[in-house]
């Protein structure tokens, strides 16, 4: 089925409210094709170049796991995304606290540049959803400063990138950390080449690939939607 309006993605109220309040009423081509299975828990592979709507195609149905499964205590992260740079990370924070800013949900990052003190927080009180580097985030689980064993989602933006600048091997490190996860969610500007396809294959399971690549028309106007290929545990 085609997908034309947030409202057909069965989001919380409070998410709805949160689009509407930024004049979003229809999903862009990533955000119609990868939300659904995310939504079912199902592992994704996505390839979305920057400007189509990736990041709310993933802290959507991170939300909305969050929302529908409230923990009973406080307790560390649930949701911990990686970003390729400090910059990236504060970007997709905030637009994490903007979507859910009518929820109970805490947003914190983990980044370089920034001093231990003023991440004590972190370690201290409750939150939901970590953004982070790969580098700092390595250091503190080292440390045993960050406590991975809660994390239910792995989500890795711009992928490419990070591969790119070396740190494969800390991010499988920090999956390895997170192995009780239920869920890893990858976005590449591409997934063409054999080591991103080689990394994607050590990190996922059974993921839904899905593809958005329209014009910079088609991204303003009218987004079209590229359903993701399905292919169902047995």
């Amino acid at each position: 089925m085609t997908v034309t309006t947030f409202s057909e993605l069965e989001l919380d109220e409070n998410l709805l409210e949160a689009l509407q309040d930024k004049g979003f009423t229809r999903p862009t081509a990533i955000q119609a094709a990868a939300i659904p299975p995310a939504l079912d828990g199902r592992d994704i592979l996505g390839s979305a170049p920057t400007g189509t709507g990736k990041t709310a195609a993933y802290l959507l149905p991170a939300l909305q796991h969050l929302l529908d499964f409230p923990r009973k205590k406080s307790g560390p992260p649930r949701i911990l995304i990686l970003t390729p740079t400090r910059e990236l990370a504060m970007q997709v924070a905030d637009h994490a606290r903007e979507l859910a800013k009518h929820t109970h949900l805490d947003i914190a990052t983990i980044t370089g540049g920034v001093a231990y003190m003023n991440h004590a927080e972190v370690f201290s009180e409750n939150q939901d959803i970590v953004v982070a580097t790969t580098g700092r985030l390595l250091q503190y689980i080292k440390e045993e400063n960050f406590d991975c064993r809660a994390v239910e989602t792995l989500i890795l933006d711009e992928a490419d990138r990070m591969l790119d600048m070396g740190f494969a091997q800390d991010i499988e490190t920090i999956a390895g950390e997170t192995r009780w996860r239920k869920q890893t969610m990858l976005f590449s500007a591409t997934l063409e080449g054999d080591a991103i396809k080689d990394f994607a294959e050590r990190l996922l399971e059974e993921p839904v690939e899905v593809s958005a690549n329209p014009s910079t028309r088609e991204r303003k106007k009218n987004p079209s939607v590229v359903l993701p290929r399905r292919r169902y545990r047995t």
